[in-house]
């Protein structure tokens, strides 16, 4: 398997994804986006298997105030898009598909802080990590 980057966005089958609320939601017969957020030295652990992340959605059902918007183009998305943060979980390397793009460092910054502020380790009105 290639080298797995933080920040990167994979296809992945729609099926190895949780995506909540999951009784809710439509799986879909093709792929979905997934942005890895473990860090690159982990990732490149030959022994380690497995990432953290979080799956990406086109739709608005369910989104949240702690979900990152992916605007047009960016990373190789083909339309507005939202990274679902509450949905961040663990998934295998081998789970990992054809990578699409990468986030912009200030994109990612905004996802790590989101995800902090989503597990009440900074409060909404704290500054973001990096000084962003």
């Amino acid at each position: 398997m290639p080298a797995v980057t933080v920040g990167g966005l994979y296809m992945v089958a729609d099926q190895k994804i949780r995506l909540l609320p999951e009784g809710q939601r439509q799986e879909h017969e093709e792929r979905r986006r997934f942005v890895v957020l473990s860090r690159s030295e982990t990732n490149l652990e030959d022994g380690w298997q497995v990432v953290l992340g979080c799956p990406v959605s086109g739709s608005t059902r369910f989104k949240t105030r702690f979900d990152v918007t992916l605007p047009y183009g960016e990373a190789g998305v083909t339309k507005k898009c939202w990274i679902r943060v509450p949905s961040v979980q663990p998934l295998l390397k081998t789970d990992l598909e054809d990578l699409t793009g990468t986030l912009s460092a200030e994109r990612l910054k905004e996802v790590q802080a989101r995800l902090l502020e989503y597990l009440g380790l900074i409060s909404r009105t704290a500054p973001l990590p990096g000084g962003a």
